[in-house]
Order: C-alpha cells, then structure tokens, then sequence
C-alpha cells in the first residue's frame, strides 16, 4: 500500500506548481473559445489533471536507482492473458462457502493488484463520458490507448532511462486498466448526476462571452505586454550585436514608442485589434463608425498610457530640481511632484473602482468615444 500511498504524496506536492502553468494555458483558451473563465469548469479541467498526475506517478514511482535495475534478472514482459486471473485462483484463500475467508481474500495482493488497475481508469471513464462527451467505443479506445502508455511507460524503462524496465510489462494490466475505462463509462450518472453539464457549461460560457469584462480586459492587456517584452527583449539583443548598446530600450520614451506603434498604429490597421485582443476575442470600436479612427485611438492611449507614464517621468526630472535647486525653483519643483503624485493616485483610485464597482466604461474610453466590444458570435444550432 505504502508504493501507492507515495505517489498521491508526490502529486500533491508537484501538482500545485503545475495547475499553475496550467492554469494560464486553460485560461487563455477559454477566453479564446467562450470569452470567459468558468469556476466549474476550472475545478472539472484540474481534477482531471491531477487525476491524471497521480495515476501516472503510480506508474513509475517508486524510483529504483540505475544500479540497483542493471542488477535486475527477472522477467521484463507478462503475455500470458488471463495469467493474474490463474494467479487468483491458484493463491487467494477465498472460499465462496465460507464468508470468513472474503476479508482475508481482500487483503491478498492477488485481488488489490487487478482490483487496483481497474480503478486505476475508472475516473478516467468517467471525464471521458462527463466532460469530454465521448461514445462508449471512443472511451473503450482512449482507456486503452492510455494504459498502452503506462505499459511502455514501463517497458522502455522510463523512456530508456533505465538499462532495463524495472516494472513488468503485463497485457493483463491492459486488460484491467481498460475494463475500468468501461466501467467508469457506465458508472458516470452516479458521480455526476448533480454537475452541471457540459452543454449547460458551454451555453453559460457563451452567454457570459458576450459581455466583456474588466477581468477579460486585463488579460489581454497582460498578454500585449508579454509579447511587447518579448519583442524589445529581441530587439535590444539584435541592437547589442550589431552596434554594442541596447540601452535605448531601457529608456522612457521606447515605452511610448511601443504604446504608439502597438496600441495605435497597429489597431488602426486592424480595425481595432491586437494580439491580446485577438486572442480572448474582443476588439475596440469607436461610437458611429464601422472602422476605428487613429483619432480616436490616440487620445484613448494617450490618455492611459502618455498621462499616467508622462507624469511619472515629469516627476523624475523635477526630483533632482527639488534637491539641487533653492528658494522658488526649489517650491515649485516640489508643487510639481506633488501635483504628479495626486494626479497618478487619482488615475490610479479611478481604475482600481472601476473593477471594484465592475464599471465596463472607463475615463479614457469616455474621452475617445470608444469601448470594447465580444467578437463571440452566437452558435449555430
């Protein structure tokens, strides 16, 4: 029980870490494909996930040292079929007659070990008919197709990191894992009888992809930074090789130069998308016209990005005033500062409202007369 019991540990441990760049992936394509982010579904995605982790663990773990697999003599593969049911019969102490003997049977590896590996698939069943809406032939198929895998998982030693497999390949164990894919096919209505269901699942998805939410919005404005990072990263390590200096990308106005080619000339030319936008399926329009004018997109951005960015840096040239200078240089540096520093927390206070009272308009937008808007278009019945 104990090489059963370490595996669920380990995947306790590593599973937090990996829901995590797990979590930004499915994020995205939900975004992509319905426009929002479902509680239900997220807990439906990272228990099949962890499910997942944790029968895969159970497979390879514990892990031998290579000294202690080269020293291995015993058999790599089982093609005897039906050899763990011989197995049974010849050792188990079960006698049908005699209800004493079915605890001590139970207790026997010769029963966990198959019973085991029809559990090992059973869950796997049942997301495959719950959430992912397969047949009974395509679940029977993937089972199989699964437990192929943890086989040869353990065939090939780990993917030849082994001299030798340090498990035994058993078409038995196929047998098993794949008839605990059926039962949990069959099984399904009485785990999930109280979820929702997936089609009920996508039609709250789609009905919420058409609004689009502050939260929609911050994550396309984190992925346009990310590619934007990316991009000057690259620019500034060509910069450095062809002419020995990539400082310029450090300085403050390559940030407005990004904000003036990305955010404006590029929506412009695409009628009012970028990649982040692009990505959770949402585009920016102006009030009245079928395409965005740069007009408008200028004092939009302008307004987000040169004024709060801009009084930042106003407020970096006047720092050195406040120390250096006296008497009415030296006031009216600091009135400045000041000033910039009211005016940032008041941009600052208005946005961080604006998501807490889920206000969809922002200032900037009232200005431009422009706003988000869902590209997630109805579904075809």
């Amino acid at each position: 029980m104990a090489s059963y019991i370490e595996p669920i540990r380990f995947a306790l441990i590593v599973f937090p870490f990996l829901a995590l760049a797990i979590s930004a992936i499915f994020f995205i394509y939900e975004y992509r494909k319905y426009g929002t982010f479902l509680l239900t579904r997220a807990v439906i995605l990272y228990s099949f996930v962890f499910y997942l982790l944790c029968a895969y663990f159970l497979v390879i773990l514990p892990l031998p040292t290579k000294e202690a697999v080269a020293q291995m003599t015993g058999p790599k593969m089982e093609l005897h079929l039906f050899a763990s049911w011989e197995n049974f019969r010849a050792n188990t102490v079960l006698v049908l007659s005699d209800p004493s003997t079915y605890l001590p049977a139970m207790r026997q590896s010769v029963f966990l070990e198959p019973l085991f590996n029809v559990f090992l698939l059973l869950p796997f069943g049942i997301y495959l008919r719950y959430y992912f809406r397969l047949s009974f032939v395509k679940t029977v198929f993937a089972s199989f197709c699964l437990s192929l895998f943890f086989e040869l998982t353990q065939l090939t030693g780990l993917y030849f990191i082994y001299p030798r497999p340090y498990r035994l390949f058993d078409v038995n164990d196929l047998l098993t894992n794949t008839f605990g894919g059926m039962l949990g096919y069959l099984v399904t209505p009485i785990f999930t009888f109280m979820l929702p269901t997936r089609a009920r699942m996508d039609e709250v998805s789609y009905e919420k992809g058409k609004t689009v939410s502050l939260t929609r919005r911050l994550v396309a404005y984190l992925i346009d930074w990310f590619f934007l990072s990316i991009c000057s990263s690259i620019i500034g390590l060509v910069a450095g090789l062809s002419f020995g200096s990539s400082e310029f990308t450090s300085y403050s106005w390559w940030l407005f130069v990004q904000v003036f080619l990305y955010f404006m000339i590029l929506p412009f030319l695409t009628n009012g998308r970028t990649l982040g936008k692009k990505i959770v399926r949402i585009k920016l329009v102006e009030d009245g016209r079928e395409r965005i004018r740069f007009r408008a997109l200028f004092i939009r951005y302008a307004y987000l990005y040169f004024l709060f960015y801009g009084l930042g840096w106003l407020s970096q040239l006047v720092g050195p005033v406040i120390n250096q200078a006296t008497g009415v240089t030296q006031m009216s540096a600091v009135f400045i500062f000041l000033c910039t520093l009211v005016a940032q927390f008041i941009f600052g206070l208005n946005l961080f409202l604006s998501f807490i009272r889920k206000k969809r308009v922002l200032f900037y937008e009232k200005a431009s007369h422009t706003y988000t808007i869902s590209t997630i278009k109805d579904r075809k019945a």
